[in-house]
């Protein structure tokens, strides 16, 4: 896993932000690893997929920035990674996939 160090101009940089360190503003120091943390609860839509309308061509899979969708012979998400950026909405051929206000239910 990478550490930038204390004199890194990485860390210089994000010192400056004057919403680092307060509480309840998400931010992920490390682009790209949303598959190691939980980042579902910052969605504000939740993406909805109607596998009767599905045709299986894997556009929500291959266009999901997050790695939230798995392929197990049909699309399904992963709830606790997917933030929510509705991507994979927009870019359904057949609309199959709707999307809902999360209430973040368990």
């Amino acid at each position: 896993m990478y550490k930038p160090s204390e004199n890194s101009d990485h860390m210089k940089e994000e010192k400056s932000l004057k919403y680092e360190r307060v509480k309840g503003i998400p931010h992920v120091r490390e682009p790209g690893n949303s598959v190691r943390r939980k980042t579902g609860e910052w969605r504000i839509f939740k993406p909805v997929i109607d596998h009767k309308k599905c045709i299986k061509c894997k556009n929500c899979w291959l266009v999901c920035p997050d790695s939230a969708i798995d392929w197990k012979g049909k699309p399904v998400i992963d709830y606790q990674l997917c933030k929510g950026c509705l991507v994979c909405y927009n870019e359904c051929p057949v609309k199959a996939i709707s999307k809902t206000n999360d209430k973040h239910e368990k």
